[in-house]
């Protein structure tokens, strides 16, 4: 028996990143997009010279430096201009980070959406939500107000004190030079590892209070019906307590930090005017000497409490991008054959062969265990160590009609999710079989694979817009008169014609203003539209009436001539249109055969329809 191992699927979780590693990895992700932010910073130290520059000149025009128009002009032009600067260094800073922010979400999706639905079980739709909206707002923060304040932070105060120094006097200089190094330095590094620590419980309770809304709005209906309001009420309390108290302590942090600055810059000040004034004094130094390095002291207030203002902020940053972090570098679940050795030229041989072989299915020797906390529909909270499928072997032969049944819990969605490559086996391997020999999945690109088959599953998802939009989304290149032939193998094309917008009738999200049966039909028709050569039903009539669910399947039938099609089922008394029998217990084949041979076997067919 050959052996498929899948060491993602065991170990779904990144190494949780480091400051310094969360840093180097969105200039990574982002390295296209960056230039702008050395314009932005360059921008923004002459800006805050200029800013600096005010002062020094309104102090060289009141000490009879400058005459008096001389200083109006001067100003003026420097007002003007760091105004203009201001402007440019905020529109090239925030263009990076917007557009940072725009990679962000589509890397985070490109990720997440081909390794679905493995890669979404297990996580909240609230909580991925959350970090595809705010985490990736938040790190906007890292784009726009890091690097340029950082910078200015240092070469400000390196230029200003160093003109002080070479043209005014040295000792002044000198005395300012302490007080700037501790803010800029020292400062922000106090409670450095606690603020960070906060910042990622609050920004992760966040997300749990995200999850916690989206599960209620949900489940409003049970929420209300079993008068679980006040303990749903209750826990969100409890959850955003939680977030409040690590906000709160990173807010203290930054409270402290805040404080110490506008100390040591007011220190920086009290010094200059000490030592300035004891030069004054002993006639080393004149009041214009002093006067400006009081103005160069006070201009040093801008650049150096950006520092503390933005460490603050990034700690949240970073915290979200961890979050990020944690998806977009996710093991993936089931690679590519596009991305692994020799990939490209099998994928060119499969699509040679797409159309001259329908496909069948077959599974030798699989066997199966979900990850912890995920799998499908009742399996998907299995314990890690259950074995779901154990050493299931079968074929589905091209053209036929398989019904998968058993007991709940038994494998049967773990079938349908292995056959369309939702996650990979442990151990055997899942081929399409195309003439005279099977391929394996993984050798198969995943786009041609999700061409090549279709799924209906149980609770379909329809999103909010038409009828027509949910169908098309097989194939948004179909004509209406295409769509109404899928919707009529549905039986649901003479209802949607009744309506007065027709294709364009409305669909709420997740289906809402149609019935539960209605929404399968769409799925179904969805599924016909898509021309796959397998389709896989996963309890996809549960909803609809007999008489309904008999129509659907004779045209189904007659739709699918030449296709293969994979149904799961626990319904055992519509099984006349089905060719074989797959009957699963605990994960194990059971019991095969034709309906009408295993109805009087017996057997475990026979024990299921007694039930």
């Amino acid at each position: 028996m050959s052996t498929v191992t899948t060491p993602a699927a065991q170990q779904r979780e990144p190494a949780r990143p480091s400051r310094p590693q969360l840093v180097a990895w969105l200039l990574r992700q982002t390295a296209p997009l960056l230039w702008p932010l050395a314009l932005a910073t360059v921008l923004r130290v002459v800006g805050q010279l200029a800013g600096i520059a005010i002062l020094v000149v309104a102090v060289l025009g009141v000490s009879g430096q400058l005459s008096l128009s001389a200083t109006v002009v001067t100003m003026v032009v420097l007002a003007l201009a760091k105004a203009v600067l201001r402007y440019l260094e905020q529109f090239s800073g925030h263009f990076v980070a917007f557009a940072a922010l725009a990679r962000l979400r589509d890397l985070f999706y490109a990720r997440l959406a081909p390794q679905a639905p493995a890669a979404t079980e297990g996580a909240g739709s609230g909580e991925l939500s959350e970090r595809a909206t705010r985490d990736i707002d938040r790190v906007e923060v890292f784009f726009a107000h890091t690097a340029p304040p950082a910078l200015s932070a240092v070469l400000v105060p390196a230029i200003a004190l160093a003109w002080l120094g070479g043209t005014q006097d040295a000792i002044l200089a000198s005395a300012i030079a302490p007080f700037v190094i501790f803010v800029v330095l020292v400062v922000p590094a106090l409670g450095g590892g606690a603020s960070w620590r906060a910042s990622r419980d609050a920004v992760a309770a966040k997300g749990a209070v995200a999850q916690h809304v989206s599960d209620s709005v949900q489940g409003v209906r049970e929420v209300l019906a079993f008068e679980h309001t006040a303990a749903r009420l209750d826990d969100m309390d409890a959850r955003s307590e939680s977030g409040a108290r690590s906000s709160l302590l990173a807010a203290r942090i930054s409270a402290v930090r805040g404080a110490l600055v506008l100390l040591l810059q007011w220190g920086s000040v009290l010094a200059a005017l000490l030592v300035g004034s004891a030069g004054v004094a002993a006639g080393e130094l004149i009041w214009s000497q002093l006067l400006v390095a009081l103005a160069v002291a006070i201009g040093l207030f801008v650049p150096t409490r950006a520092v503390e203002s933005f460490v603050t902020d990034l700690n949240a940053s970073f915290a979200s991008a961890a979050r990020l972090y944690e998806v977009i570098e996710r093991p993936p679940i089931v690679t590519d054959a596009l991305a692994q050795p020799g990939g490209a030229g099998q994928a060119d041989s499969a699509r040679q062969e797409h159309r001259e072989h329908p496909v069948a299915l077959a599974f030798d020797g699989v066997t199966f265990a979900y990850p912890e906390g995920v799998g499908s529909n009742s399996e998907a909270h299995a314990a890690p160590s259950r074995v779901v499928l154990d050493d299931v072997t079968f074929d589905l032969r091209t053209g036929e009609h398989l019904t998968v049944v058993g007991p709940s819990g038994s494998g049967k969605s773990t079938i349908a999710s292995l056959a369309l490559r939702f996650w990979d086996p442990l151990g055997g391997v899942v081929s399409l079989r195309r003439g005279a020999g099977p391929e394996p999945l993984q050798r198969i690109p995943l786009d041609e694979l999700r061409t090549r088959t279709a799924l209906v599953p149980q609770r379909p998802y329809l999103s909010d817009g038409t009828v027509g939009q949910n169908v098309a989304l097989a194939r948004p290149d179909a004509s209406d008169e295409e769509i109404l032939a899928a919707l009529r193998v549905a039986a649901l094309d003479e209802w949607v014609m009744q309506q007065p917008k027709g294709l364009d009738t409305p669909v709420r999200e997740r289906g809402g203003g149609l019935s539960g049966g209605q929404r399968q039909r769409v799925a179904i028709a969805r599924a016909v539209l898509a021309d796959p050569e397998l389709l896989v039903l996963d309890e996809a009539t549960s909803a609809l009436d007999a008489a309904t669910e008999q129509t659907v399947r004779e045209r189904l039938a007659e739709w699918a001539a030449g296709r293969s099609i994979l149904e799961i089922s626990h319904r055992i008394d519509t099984l006349g249109d089905t060719d074989r029998v797959l009957v699963l217990d605990a994960g194990r084949i059971v019991e095969v055969g034709s309906p009408e041979r295993l109805r009087h076997a017996g057997g475990p067919f026979q024990q299921l329809l007694e039930r």
